[in-house]
């Protein structure tokens, strides 16, 4: 169910942004294994690089950031959108901020999605 509620049929980008030096260094510890799940689930994992070029090169991309707004208000990658996703809404969400998700997503169907937080626990 979370799957249609979120988004039907649009294809994810899910972008994990971990502020941290372990991106210099290279691929984080914790990269393969999330890979795993979020194929597992139907989701791509992309870099910050990656992302970039995507929204370089589209402009029917939405980069939606899920953090908190007082972490958004703090920095955000450009032309991101907030819609704070919590650890209550990881099953379901309720119906008015489904609507509120409807309403950030727009009807545009076939878009790309890139959803983003600051780390992965």
């Amino acid at each position: 169910m979370r799957k249609t509620i979120i988004l039907p049929t649009i294809f994810i980008l899910l972008l994990l942004v971990v502020i941290s030096p372990s991106w210099a260094k290279g691929t984080p510890v914790w990269w393969s294994s999330a890979l795993a799940e979020a194929q597992k689930d139907g989701y791509t994992l992309t870099t910050p690089e990656e992302i970039q070029s995507l929204s370089a090169s589209s402009t029917n991309t939405i980069i939606l950031d899920v953090r908190p707004d007082y972490e958004f208000k703090t920095g955000h990658l450009p032309g991101a959108k907030n819609f704070e996703i919590d650890l209550g809404d990881r099953l379901e969400l309720k119906p008015q901020k489904a609507e509120a998700f409807k309403h950030v997503l727009g009807t545009d169907k076939n878009r790309e999605i890139v959803i983003y937080c600051r780390s992965f626990r």
